[in-house]
Parts: C-alpha cells; sequence; structure tokens
C-alpha cells in the first residue's frame, strides 16, 4: 500500500505506503504486539489484493487491463539511523498489457502512531495515530498542506477476505494544476486491527481513480 500526496498504505506505484475489533495499541520502537496491530510487522506477514484502476471513470467490465493483484510481505527488519524498520516487499503482477512492478516500502510502529519511510529526503509519515480516536487530523511534517484524519472508528467493511470492524483514515492535499486551478486528491485507508490495511481508495474530487481491497491474508 502507498504513501504519497495520492495515496496513504499499499497500493501506489511507487516507493510511499496499507473480521477485527477496533482501539489502540502496539509496541514501542520498530516493533508491534501483532496481534494488536492495525498493521500486524512480522516478517513472513503477508497480503493479497485485488486493485482496480479508474473504477469511477470506466466500468470494470470495459477492459481487463484495469484490473491487478497486488501483493505485501514482510521480509526483514532494518535500523536506519539507530531506529529498527520493518520491510515490505510489494508487487504489482504483471497483465497482459503491464509488467510486472516491485518496490520495497519501510514501516515501523510505535506506542504513538504507525509510519512509513517516504520522501527525498526521507522522512518519518504517521499514517495512523494510536490509539485511533474519531476527528483527529494531523499534517504530513513534510507537506504541512496535506492532513490526515481518524475519520471513522469501528465501521464496517466489506471485501473479498471477509467483514471487518475498521478504522479509517483520509488523507487530503488540494494539489495545483499545470495552468491553473487545484484538483483535491483524497485517500481512504481503512485498518483492521489484527489484519492490517482491508481496502484503499484514491479520489481526484469526486473521481474514484484506484480501489484495492483484500483477498486474502497470513499474519502471525
Amino acid at each position: 500500500m502507498k504513501i504519497a500526496r495520492t495515496a496513504l498504505i499499499a497500493t501506489g506505484i511507487a516507493l510511499t505506503l496499507i473480521a477485527a475489533g477496533c482501539g489502540g495499541g502496539g509496541g514501542d520502537g520498530g516493533g508491534t504486539a501483532p496481534g494488536n496491530s492495525y498493521l500486524p510487522m512480522q516478517v513472513d506477514n503477508s497480503w493479497d489484493y485485488l486493485m482496480t484502476l479508474a473504477p469511477g471513470i470506466v466500468p470494470v467490465q470495459a477492459g481487463s487491463n484495469q484490473l491487478f493483484d497486488y501483493h505485501e510481505t514482510v521480509t526483514g527488519t532494518a535500523s536506519l539511523d539507530g531506529t529498527d524498520y520493518f520491510l515490505f516487499r510489494s508487487v504489482r503482477d504483471a497483465t497482459d498489457q503491464y509488467p510486472e512492478r516491485v518496490w520495497q516500502q519501510i514501516r515501523r510502529q510505535t506506542s504513538e502512531a504507525i509510519y512509513a519511510r517516504v520522501g527525498q529526503p526521507a522522512y518519518d509519515l504517521p499514517v495512523l495515530m494510536l490509539p485511533p480516536r474519531q476527528g483527529e487530523t494531523w499534517a504530513d511534517p513534510y507537506f504541512p498542506d496535506a492532513t490526515l484524519t481518524t475519520a471513522a472508528v469501528g465501521e464496517r467493511v466489506t471485501v473479498p477476505a471477509g467483514t471487518f470492524s475498521c478504522v479509517r483514515v483520509e488523507q487530503v492535499y488540494e494539489a495545483p494544476i499545470e495552468g491553473g486551478g487545484t484538483v483535491v486528491e483524497t485517500t481512504k485507508t481503512w485498518f483492521a486491527r489484527g489484519v492490517g490495511v482491508v481496502k484503499e481508495e484514491a479520489w481526484d474530487d469526486d473521481v474514484l481513480n484506484m480501489r484495492t481491497e483484500l483477498t486474502s491474508y497470513t499474519v502471525q
């Protein structure tokens, strides 16, 4: 799942960040309490997703080039500048029209937040504040015009992997358009405790341009 101006976790095409109860918790430093985390970080944990491009623009049945299988796996750990992180291998499978895409994401959790390592120069972006509190808002430390909000707690979401009770985080950024004007980029990400990211949507104004839904997962 991705972290960019247009996406939070697990579903981007560039290096960025993606039935359980809701509430806070987690470990300190780079580790987590795996069964209690909104993004269980332990080596060999894995998630499979169905990614749909432009579902708000072109009907999905119009072309299979809109559908991709997307996977994330925790492959190891690393220490960067004295801080411990988990390494995620993210793969968007090849289709008849598009090649396979593979990239690495870097994440960690403390008792205060789940973070993704993003940007150039790299910095830690809080993608979910802990414990989740509906209505809590915070800014991207590097792009203060991009705001993140815990929009809902205990929201029921149904995806191919099942129905989950989730925390929904929304990131909003008013992006300038070449030639004048702006577009409001909104990313909505649903986290289920003990599971991880179960769904993500990216919007430009009122147009849905990407949806990612969990199809299966293995967490320890």
